[in-house]
């Protein structure tokens, strides 16, 4: 028994000096889909506007191509029904939540872009970035200004992820 004992103790020794198997580096696969991403279509779809939204589509759009131009990728107008060929298009989606006194909305950025099935080696259109922020405000009348502001955030989060797969 002590000798199993002795041999159990060696080998769990030998095994704690030896080093840990290297795992390849982790890779954030959202920002891997942006590689390469120049130019940008870019769509803005607004759900439930009212007349206290004022031109809250228009003011969104300006916001993100702004932003773009800034970080010198290139924005381009979407035609009014985008079909395969307006790829990367770049979508914000605004969803109002005005129920029972609530004023919020969902702001969703995400980029539709070509990608290849694995499996098949079929090519097909798919979203490959997606990222959501919560607007909340305690007013209608200051909702669209909280839209706007994580509107802005969420074209910084994609100007980083650019940035860093595209080694800028």
């Amino acid at each position: 028994m002590r000798t199993l004992l002795a041999a159990l103790l060696t080998a769990t020794a030998a095994l704690a000096q030896e080093p840990a198997p290297a795992r390849p580096a982790s890779t954030d696969t959202g920002v891997n889909k942006l590689r390469g991403i120049t130019f940008l279509f870019i769509d803005v779809k607004v759900s439930d506007l009212r007349t206290e939204d004022g031109d809250l589509r228009t003011e969104l759009r300006d916001v993100v191509e702004l932003e773009l131009r800034r970080n010198n990728v290139a924005p381009k107008e979407a035609p009014m029904v985008p079909n395969e060929s307006t790829v990367p298009l770049l979508t914000v989606d605004v969803r109002f939540d005005r129920a029972l006194g609530r004023s919020a909305a969902d702001v969703e950025l995400s980029i539709r872009d070509t990608a290849t099935v694995i499996r098949n080696n079929e090519k097909v259109l798919a979203v490959t970035y997606l990222q959501v922020k919560k607007a909340v405000a305690a007013s209608d009348t200051a909702l669209p200004r909280e839209v706007k502001a994580r509107a802005r955030d969420l074209v910084a989060e994609l100007i980083e992820g650019l940035r860093k797969a595209n080694g800028r």
